[in-house]
């Protein structure tokens, strides 16, 4: 019986916010993390530079590459192509679309409300399905870490929308002794995640200076494209051929069909858009 580990990112665009997680055995993950950091020597960078999906201009590792010669593209191409090609990890990407009808309401009453908000409720579909995996896959416990989620200093909640500086740690202590639902096989697991070797607590990491959450990063930017492309009706860009690459490794035992409804999940879910994402990856 083996330990699962699930590492977590979240990347946030206008009214998209993707909450994505990869998951490997704890036993994994110092051979991923040694073969990404060969990833980054041959873009020239140095073993510990951070890759983010998004490199802010004045980003260290964007310097970096431009002394190299190379560009973020460049480095977009080759951390897609290495998740696309592990076979010991495993991804989840929740999509959560701003939903409020009365938002001029909402930003007088919560001046920061943003898609954000709802970064906890993503989590906990994820958290749904890294606990079936553990039933179903017969694993004896599982740590889940977070790269600092950011969801301010004030506390608030109502309905799905979790803030605070504490907020996920409250909410995972919630599904630790409560239990989260069901994943989408609809059998596992019910109970406490405490029965079945969760941690007692999430852990708070930082994508700066770990390499897991630097590829879940990733997998949630690449998400995140995905989806503004195809809403935009842009189903053949470069991002949307990046996704179909990524998209071997995504969850897919009770998806209809593929991986959609299990390692992909949108929410809340838009019939359109979920028929053209399909569409988009055919």
């Amino acid at each position: 019986m083996g330990s699962l580990s699930v590492w977590v990112d979240e990347s946030e665009k206008g009214e998209i916010l993707v909450v994505a997680g990869v998951l490997a055995a704890w036993t994994a993950v110092p051979n991923i993390v040694n073969d990404w950091r060969r990833v980054k020597a041959e873009l020239g960078l140095l073993p510990n530079a951070e890759i983010k999906w998004n490199l802010p201009s004045r980003h260290h590792t964007r310097r970096q590459l431009e002394q190299c010669g190379r560009t973020t593209k460049d480095l977009c191409v080759k951390a897609t192509d290495f998740v696309a090609d592990r076979d010991d990890l495993s991804s989840v990407a929740i999509v959560m679309l701003e939903q409020r009808r009365n938002w001029l309401f909402w930003r007088k009453s919560w001046p920061k409300a943003s898609v954000r908000d709802f970064y906890c409720e993503g989590l906990k579909y994820l958290i749904q399905r890294a606990a079936e995996e553990v039933v179903e896959a017969k694993l004896q416990d599982c740590v889940v870490v977070c790269d600092t989620p950011e969801l301010g200093r004030e506390r608030f909640a109502s309905g799905a929308i979790r803030r605070g500086p504490k907020a996920v740690e409250k909410r995972y202590g919630h599904w630790y002794r409560q239990g989260v639902s069901v994943g989408p096989g609809k059998e596992h697991h019910g109970g406490p995640l405490a029965d079945i070797g969760f941690h007692p607590s999430v852990l708070i990491g930082d994508a700066t200076y770990h390499d897991m959450l630097q590829i879940a990063d990733v997998v949630a930017g690449v998400t995140r494209e995905w989806v503004d492309a195809v809403r935009a009706g842009r189903s053949d860009s470069w991002e949307v051929d990046r996704f179909k690459a990524v998209s071997v490794r995504f969850r897919r035992r009770h998806g209809a069909p593929d991986f959609f409804g299990d390692g992909f999940v949108l929410w809340p879910r838009k019939n359109e858009l979920w028929t053209s994402l399909q569409r988009s990856v055919r």
